[in-house]
């Protein structure tokens, strides 16, 4: 029989193996680790497991034997602590379509025809100019559903001033936000979708991982780093540890992020 693990949502699926190397292997671990997570991994599994419980057991085993990458498996999660409010995703988003090309411009107010508005992101590139709403979540298992769809489909039109409209959001959409999207030529991101594209992908291809992949740090140093426009590991490369310590992060703790990011970047 096989084992039943209990997803975010709530839903009960069967357990499978092949979605935990996929993972892992998008995370950068080698072939040979993948087979010895897996070994150990299975042997610990039960009936209503919560993929959280399984995700803590995979990043355990994967940092035991491939220091750093880890840190790289737990992207997710990394996504849903960018918070509690909305602020450090939308800055993120933005320094993401920064090394995509994009010039940006966050939390404009923007007078529409009706009414005015605030606009999480502009993007503009090759002379077009894009209104990006984002929607943040701190749980799997909320989506972005139809509503939020509308209603930035609203504003697009309220506003008239863009060549397109973008949702983005860290989680996942509806089926029928998805088909209200393309209905309307909105451009859609979200955790996996589009298939080719998607917001994992963009982050795993580019190498740009949030700072709270970094889980040893706690929210005030979090905060110390966002304060000071840094929410991508990227930005720590460039910085020593007296750098770090300059901003208020204690000595041990820098010492932790240089040591991690170098093995992070190997």
């Amino acid at each position: 029989m096989p084992i039943s693990v209990k997803k975010a949502s709530g839903h009960f699926e069967p357990f499978d193996e092949s979605k935990v190397r996929i993972s892992l292997k998008r995370a950068g671990a080698k072939p040979d680790v993948i087979d010895k997570i897996l070994v150990p991994l299975t042997g610990q599994l039960h009936d209503n497991m919560t993929t959280k419980e399984i995700y803590k057991l995979v990043f355990d085993l994967l940092n035991q034997h491939q220091t750093g990458q880890g840190y790289r498996y737990s992207l997710k999660n990394s996504l849903l602590n960018l918070g509690p409010s909305g602020y450090p995703f939308e800055n993120f988003i933005a320094r993401l379509l920064d090394k995509l090309g994009y010039q940006t411009k966050t939390q404009t107010v923007i007078q529409g025809q009706c009414v005015s508005h605030e606009i999480d992101i502009i993007a503009t590139k090759d002379g077009k100019s894009h209104l990006i709403e984002c929607k943040f979540h701190n749980h799997q298992g909320i989506k972005t559903r139809v509503k939020e769809a509308l209603y930035t489909q609203s504003r697009f039109e309220d506003l008239k001033s863009f060549d397109s409209v973008w949702l983005v959001t860290n989680t996942r959409l509806t089926v029928d936000a998805i088909k209200y999207g393309t209905c309307k030529g909105m451009n859609l991101l979200a955790w996996n979708y589009p298939k080719k594209g998607s917001l994992e992908q963009l982050i795993e291809q580019n190498n740009l991982h949030p700072l709270t992949c970094l889980n040893f740090l706690n929210s005030h140093e979090l905060r110390l780093l966002f304060q000071n426009d840094l929410v991508l590991c990227q930005d720590l490369k460039k910085l020593k540890e007296k750098d770090l310590q300059g901003l208020g992060i204690n000595s041990s703790k820098a010492k932790q992020i240089k040591n991690t990011i170098s093995q992070l970047y190997l």
